[in-house]
């Protein structure tokens, strides 16, 4: 079916140059052959009926139409040539985007531009204690499934970023402890934070920069770090001030396709 569409488009896109160029062809040949024409009406009558004043008249006649006429072929010249020129390197121009590395591409990125505002995002607010915080009725059930999200950045009520949870994290973990025979709906964020793994990628699976950095610059942390899937925009790069924005290595990797 997309074959057929893009045939059809090929097809009308031919059709439409083909009758621009027809309708060019016949104007301008219109043009010159109409300035011949009067030209040659014109000399021959001056020239049988003589005198200044028929010389004049001509002269006028040839003044007002051959304007009229050299602008038809004007606005012809400047339609027909000047959308082939403008198509052309348009076309030049979307064969070079497509010519660039996924590098190229992402340092071409502002962060800004693409990033998850804070207002926007799916996140946790830290308002109460740790051990409060249910894994199963809070995060899960409370905004994970009901968000329909598979990860989650936790601020505290500064706006700092201080965790980041992924749902495989969460469920790997609750699997593991519920083979120690744990109550499931009694595991809370502070049990995950007491496991040392699982605090480490609750801590360390997130990166900061200046939300005028570069996609780029994000993948790069992201490279760098073995569990590093997140990156946040601060008001000055750093972890310890205001989150602005959030990316994800999916969107990076998205928008490095060429």
């Amino acid at each position: 079916m997309a074959d057929t569409q893009a045939d059809t488009t090929f097809a009308t896109a031919e059709n439409d140059s083909q009758f621009r160029f027809g309708l060019a062809k016949w104007i301008v040949v219109f043009v010159f052959s109409a300035t011949g024409v009067i030209a040659v009406a014109a000399i021959t009558a001056a020239a049988w009926r003589g005198g200044d004043s028929t010389f004049s008249s001509v002269k006028d006649i040839l003044g007002i139409i051959l304007p009229v006429l050299s602008a038809w072929a004007g606005t012809v010249f400047a339609f027909y040539f000047g959308r082939e020129n403008f198509e052309a390197a348009a076309r030049s121009t979307a064969a070079l985007v497509k010519q660039l590395t996924p590098d190229e591409k992402l340092r071409s990125i502002i962060f800004k531009d693409v990033m998850i505002t804070v207002d926007k995002a799916t996140k946790l607010l830290l308002d109460k204690p740790e051990n409060a915080i249910k894994l199963k009725a809070d995060i899960i059930d409370g905004i994970l499934a009901k968000e329909n999200r598979e990860r989650l950045p936790m601020f505290d009520q500064q706006g700092l970023i201080k965790f980041m949870a992924h749902r495989s994290l969460i469920d790997r973990f609750i699997v593991q402890e519920s083979a120690k025979g744990k109550n499931v709906a009694d595991l809370t964020l502070a049990d995950m934070l007491a496991d040392a793994p699982t605090k480490e990628v609750l801590v360390g699976s997130f990166k900061t920069l200046m939300q005028t950095a570069t996609l780029a610059a994000a993948k790069a942390l992201m490279d760098n770090s073995k569990i590093c899937q997140d990156v946040f925009a601060t008001e000055d790069g750093n972890p310890n001030t205001k989150v602005i924005g959030w990316v994800t290595n999916v969107m990076v990797r998205e928008r490095s396709t060429v």
